[in-house]
Formats: C-alpha cells, structure tokens, sequence
C-alpha cells in the first residue's frame, strides 16, 4: 500500500466496513482520519509534495494540496459517495460540543522518512518526482510544525472535558505539550486520550489514576507482518456523564481472540502459452 487508489475506498474501506450497506450498523457514519506512512507513496505520488504538481487539485490561503485523500474541496476528483471519510486537511480539530469532545488530527510522518510508501519499493518513484528525499522531509516537517502549533491552539481554547489527539506513531502523541498549553482553570478538568497505530497490534499501552485506558494502539487488522498473525480489533471509548470516559481496548467485546486469524495466501492462475 502506497498511497490511495481509486479501487480503494471500494475494496479497502467501503466494502470490508459496510459504510454503503444500509443494513450495516456502520452504515454513514462519520469516519475520522489521518494519514500514515503507507497512506504516501508512489499510487499517490504528491501527497507529501503538492508544490511538485503541474497543477495543484486545490489551493487554500497560499497551500497548494496534491493527497487523494482529502476531503472534496481539496480533492475535487474524490468519489462522491466518500462523504463519511473525513480527512480535510493533514492536521485538523473536530469538535462535538453536545459531548463535550473534541478529536485533534495531527500528521507525525517526517520521523518516518524511509517507511513511507512502505519502503524504498514504494517511495522511490515519487520521491524523484519530489525533487528528492530531502524536499519530501521538509514538506512533512513543515506539515509537522503546523500540526504541533495547532494542539497548543486547541489547549489554549480548550472547554471539552475529553480530548482525542490521534496520529500515526507510537510515542508521537504530545500530551504533555498539550497539557502545557492548558490555561490554569482547566487544569485538572481535562482528560486526553493519545491513539494511534502503525504497530499492527491491539493493545492497552497506558492508563490513567482511574484506571482507564488513555494510550491506545489500534492497529489490530492491518494485516501485518507474515508470519506472526497480530490480533485484530478495535477500541471502544464511551464517555460518562460526569465528563470522564470508560475505555475497553482488549476484552473479546472488541478484540478477536489469539488464534482467529491466518494468513491466506492468493492463488495466481497464468494461462499457459503452447506452441
């Protein structure tokens, strides 16, 4: 996987999920995003350097955008029927005030220079259309520094009791920045919650004084990596009335048990050629 493809919100969203499938409990409900190493690549070879296109898919305030990705209004090429996937922008804030929720996206992916597309196999391509890998790392770091002044902004203006920062990588989530950035009367008063994938695993990787789960991998399902089969799942975060939140990250309600899993391998048939 190295970048979207149009196939692939059909055969790699859609279908397996059942976001079109009207009898499908997932049936139009908002998808919240962000991008990661193998969400760049040679299938989608100006995400990580939209200045490199001949002409940009849109441009907002000066940023020219070239992810097949995003949202319409930066894609306009974007399948229609796509609505619930929600990625406007590389960093972003999505605030449910009736919850008192607020999720912020940030993309971490200049740390993983060499990973994206994959690897080399699904990078070298566009890095060449980039004008090399050190144009791509300063795009991303870039993209980065947008990303961490937008937590501190969303920690100065905070009022939810709950908040989501999610990103790529494990260890990436600036929790303490924002905790930092936090006004002093909402000190204590917030409850952040760092997700996050990469690592195909599902699991619990901290808790907070209540015991809850506020360091969440959720990459179960990726698929990843032959020949171990990684657990498969996903995270269920309820929030409580008195503005907390209940986490459940392994029980079998959200995770396939250990075994359930197997790799199944594609039988390619060739047509033989006979003289």
């Amino acid at each position: 996987w190295s970048g979207v493809l149009p196939v692939s919100w059909q055969s790699m969203w859609a279908r397996p999920y059942g976001t079109l499938d009207a009898g499908s409990p997932l049936f139009n409900v908002t998808w919240l995003a962000v991008l990661g190493n193998h969400d760049f690549g040679d299938d989608d070879p100006f995400a990580f350097c939209p200045y490199a296109q001949a002409q940009s898919m849109a441009t907002f305030a000066g940023q020219s955008y070239g992810s097949a990705q995003l949202n319409a209004d930066k894609n306009p090429e974007r399948p229609a029927n796509t609505d619930s996937f929600w990625l406007p922008d590389y960093n972003y804030h999505y605030a449910i005030p009736e919850a008192d929720l607020e999720v912020i996206a940030i993309d971490t992916n200049f740390q993983a220079l060499g990973g994206l597309g994959g690897d080399y196999r699904g990078h070298t391509r566009s890095f060449m259309d980039c004008g090399g890998p050190n144009m791509v790392e300063h795009f991303l770091s870039g993209v980065a520094r947008a990303g961490m002044d937008l937590v501190l902004q969303r920690a100065r203006a905070n009022t939810a009791s709950t908040v989501v920062i999610m990103q790529h990588y494990p260890g990436a989530c600036p929790r303490d920045e924002f905790y930092g950035a936090l006004p002093v009367e909402r000190h204590g008063k917030v409850h952040v919650i760092c997700t996050y994938g990469h690592v195909h695993e599902q699991k619990c990787k901290g808790k907070d004084t209540r015991g809850q789960c506020n360091d969440i991998l959720s990459g179960g399902g990726g698929g990843c990596c032959a020949p171990s089969i990684s657990s498969a799942g996903f995270a269920a975060v309820s929030l409580t009335d008195d503005g907390a939140f209940t986490a459940d990250v392994e029980s079998p309600s959200v995770a396939m048990p250990a075994g359930q899993c197997h790799w199944r391998r594609r039988l390619q048939v060739k047509d033989s050629v006979k003289d």
